[in-house]
């Protein structure tokens, strides 16, 4: 009868040991309902399985969005960069041109300073230009990720690193 009590322990739950309280075999009723059958090994060992694979998933989402969000930045800076280069490029043929127009007496000292004055104007506004561009797709990016602020501010780090080590190469 040990025996009988023993095995059916071992198959009830807790809801039948609150309900069925005999003195004796209390403690060994509740031993043997709290050891892991092998049912409840299989539910745990398939759920952990089930819970890295959605880690893992949920990684590789994470680290996909982030590749995109990095490839499509990179791109906006270069573009910004090779913009105000094109800028910068034409500043200086301009500026060449009127200092050759300037020694060979097309115009005047006084002329020479005006349309100096006039070309930075000029590019100015086309610095003003690309920047404003850039700010724009940089606020379409990251308002097309919900919670792009987290986006920018978790995810630039490289783009500081980067501009930083420009920074530092050029003096």
């Amino acid at each position: 009868m040990a025996k009988e009590t023993k095995a059916a322990a071992k198959t009830s739950s807790i809801m039948d040991m609150i309900n069925d309280l005999e003195g004796s075999t209390v403690s060994e009723n509740l031993a043997a309902a709290n050891t892991m059958e092998a049912e409840v090994r299989e539910m745990a060992e398939t759920k952990m399985k089930e819970e890295e694979k959605k880690e893992k998933a949920d990684q590789l989402i994470r680290i996909t969005k982030r590749a995109v969000y990095t490839n499509i930045r990179l791109k906006i800076e270069a573009k910004y960069q090779n913009d105000t280069s094109k800028v910068m490029a034409e500043a200086r043929n301009k500026s060449l041109e009127l200092l050759k127009d300037l020694k060979e007496g097309k115009v005047t000292p006084t002329q020479y300073d005006d349309k100096l004055n006039e070309l930075i104007n000029e590019q100015i506004k086309n610095v003003e230009k690309a920047g404003k561009e850039r700010r724009t797709n940089l606020q379409e990016l990251e308002s097309s990720y919900v919670g792009g602020g987290y986006y920018s501010y978790s995810w630039n780090n490289p783009f500081s690193k980067i501009n930083r080590a420009i920074e530092n190469n050029k003096n």
